[in-house]
């Protein structure tokens, strides 16, 4: 194109690539062809992970004795979320990282703590979205605490996992779920993403909005009223074992040891073995 004048410039932007359990830094270069008739962008990324922007990031920690307490409240925005309880456990500390943007947003991310009689709140505090793309401010957490404690977890989006905790009542985004070793009820509203519960002493209540379930080793009954998509596998369940609508995706459970119902099911298979109970379920491939 004769005549025609151009400029480029290649901006490069290291990034905090996040895939399931690991991270790992990523280079995006964005190279700017500047004409009379726009610009444009080429990234250079890999695939299957999610950018976050690392100009700003620090450690942020608190720690409450627990004396006294029987209850911990949790609630926590963005960032990963994990807890892992201990019965030497003394306290409870909370570890994190913060990330953002800028360092202005990266001041306002915070861990705050109180304690009311025997209940202690930990939540954290974090900026709005300034409505830019793989620069949310968000706060990934450790939590370590005595494993009798009860737990009220409310936690808006990312990837959860809780290990040798207390009974717990859980309020769930988007993101994976992951959960191990309950020492009483279990109470999961979820909004999406999928969910593996194991080693729980007692019943199990679960509201889900979409993603798989996959449920082992429950010493009590399940009971799902609603479920979305996805599929639902359980085993070695104690009790009763209770599906009542579902959108769509198979169900299939194994050694039941009480009733198994399904009320309503989409388009999906029902499969099932070794229940001791009665079973009651819309259609059936194989029994």
């Amino acid at each position: 194109m004769a005549g025609s004048a151009y400029a480029s410039r290649v901006v490069i932007t290291r990034y905090k690539c996040e895939a399931h359990d690991s991270s790992f830094n990523a280079i995006v270069m964005h190279a700017r062809l500047l004409a009379g008739f726009g610009i444009g962008a080429l990234f250079m990324l890999s695939g299957g992970c999610t950018l976050r922007r690392m100009e700003s990031s620090a450690t942020r920690t608190a720690h409450v004795p627990v004396a006294g307490a029987t209850v911990v409240v949790l609630d926590v925005g963005a960032g990963y979320l994990r807890v892992q309880g201990a019965s030497s456990a003394t306290e409870v500390l909370v570890t994190g990282t913060a990330h953002a943007a800028t360092a202005a947003a990266l001041n306002e991310i915070q861990i705050d703590t109180r304690r009311m009689g025997d209940t202690i709140f930990v939540s954290s505090a974090i900026p709005p979205s300034r409505n830019q793309p793989g620069a949310a401010a968000a706060l990934d957490l450790m939590v370590q605490l005595p494993s009798s404690l009860a737990l009220d977890v409310t936690d808006s989006t990312g990837e959860s996992t809780f290990r040798n905790v207390g009974a717990m009542r859980l309020r769930h985004g988007d993101g994976g779920l992951d959960v191990d070793s309950v020492g009483g009820k279990l109470d999961i509203t979820d909004g999406g993403g999928d969910m593996i519960v194991a080693n729980v002493r007692g019943d199990v209540h679960i509201m889900d909005g979409g993603g798989s379930i996959y449920l082992s080793n429950i010493a009590g009954s399940v009971t799902i009223p609603q479920d979305g998509s996805g599929e639902i596998q359980l085993s070695n369940i104690g009790g009763d074992v209770t599906v009542g609508s579902k959108a769509s995706g198979e169900v299939a459970a194994r050694e039941v040891g009480g009733n198994l119902v399904v009320r309503a099911n989409g388009n999906g298979s029902i499969e099932y073995r070794d229940v001791k109970g009665h079973v009651s379920v819309p259609a059936a491939r194989y029994h």
